[in-house]
């Protein structure tokens, strides 16, 4: 039984997806509505849209939240492997995709009938080189890393989604990150918190245990809107046998010229010399090294900019630390950091340890769920009044009367 895609919206506009991490779904939509896409839909961990081919190319240099855009080319149902299998060879793999090129499959199962992925994705490759084989006497090879097409299978329940992979290498690895630290912070996750933050792009920015410069580096290209595809090489899209070389070229430079160059304060530290090197090298590779300063140092030592602004903070969560007294005791410190020397600022700090958390010292504000890898964490935002919290909510009946 097939289920077609069906188009309310302009003849040449289409399905696409956008799958992000947890906690992102709703900065993501934002994303898609201000570069102009329609029927936009947040669902678990992606956001459905319509948008027609440009779009489609401007989605991927410009989405900061994005990990990959798939396009939905057919949908059809299957309760076992014989009818996934037909209904894969069923399609007309010929429209997208020459018997010379290369294609590679991935799969996401959430289904009773499928409980393999690896296997389906076995299956999808097997009906479309058959395919190409009865058709041509040919088969198309396999490149997991670079294919010429690169398809999703979205299998929920008895339904699947047969997509094609805009994007291709994986949209968060940037380009300008050579080298990073043990644990690095994801790109779409550094970006996603510096949008969650409300850094109104102008204040102070900083990042006080910064590692190899994420949040610093997504928060100044965010300020200056350099897409963050820039980078890049290449995008999926761009081997596919519909590629518009002109129109990708009218995209990409109407989103240089929006290329800003504001001035603002974006400094971290970092205690190890090699990562602030790491770090610095980064921000060369970025072409941000004008904007963001990391020196090397104690995020207790840190001399604090004047006026106010925003802190976001990926401390340690304790998983390499022998003591839980050692993981507490620096919470304290950066809860004293914080109360001491960052009146008039908001901190947010994104930690797995909520026993740690508590040793801050300060109540947050907003609770926001994410994931670090397979951590599941909480983004926490602390507002520092200048004085004590109970004179700022005077302040405004003062002035009043």
């Amino acid at each position: 039984m097939e289920n077609e895609i069906v188009n309310n919206n302009a003849p040449e506009d289409f399905e696409m997806t956008a799958t992000t991490f947890a906690g992102l779904e709703e900065v993501l939509a934002s994303e898609l509505l201000k570069l102009g896409a329609k029927d936009i839909k947040p669902i678990n961990r992606a956001v459905n849209f319509w948008g027609d081919k440009g779009f489609m190319y401007k989605a991927n240099l410009c989405l900061r939240t994005a990990l990959k855009i798939v396009k939905p080319i057919h949908r059809f149902f299957s309760n076992n492997e014989e009818s996934l299998y037909e209904g894969i060879k069923r399609i007309e793999w010929e429209n997208y995709m020459n018997v010379d090129d290369t294609l590679a499959v991935d799969a996401v199962i959430n289904s009773d009938n499928f409980n393999h992925s690896q296997y389906v994705a076995q299956k999808t490759k097997d009906a479309i080189v058959d395919r190409f084989r009865e058709k041509t006497g040919k088969r198309p090879d396999v490149d997991v890393k670079r294919p010429g097409l690169k398809i999703n299978i979205h299998i929920f329940r008895n339904e699947v989604t047969v997509s094609l992979d805009s994007s291709g290498t994986i949209l968060y690895k940037r380009g300008y990150r050579d080298e990073t630290n043990l644990a690095p912070l994801n790109e779409v996750l550094a970006a996603g918190m510096v949008i969650l933050s409300g850094w109104d792009r102008r204040t102070n920015l900083i990042d006080g245990m910064c590692g190899s410069g994420t949040i610093l580096i997504e928060g100044a290209m965010y300020a200056n809107n350099i897409p963050p595809g820039y980078f890049r090489d290449e995008f999926g899209f761009m081997k596919w046998k519909d590629y518009d070389e002109e129109l990708w070229k009218v995209i990409y430079a109407s989103s240089i010229e929006k290329i800003a160059n504001h001035e603002q304060t974006i400094i971290g530290t970092d205690l190890s010399k090699n990562v602030v090197r790491k770090a610095k090298d980064n921000t060369k590779n970025a072409k941000v090294d004008d904007i963001v300063k990391i020196s090397a140092g104690s995020f207790f030592d840190m001399e604090v900019p004047k006026g106010r602004g925003v802190i976001i903070m990926n401390p340690p969560y304790g998983e390499r630390m022998d003591q839980d007294e050692d993981i507490f005791m620096l919470y304290k410190q950066i809860g004293d950091k914080l109360k001491k020397d960052f009146a008039g600022y908001t901190a947010w700090i994104l930690s797995s340890n909520m026993e740690a958390i508590k040793h801050i010292g300060l109540r947050p504000t907003r609770r926001i769920a994410l994931y670090n890898g397979s951590l599941e964490c909480k983004f926490l935002k602390f507002e520092l009044y200048e004085g004590t919290k109970k004179i700022h909510k005077l302040k405004p009946a003062e002035e009043n009367s």
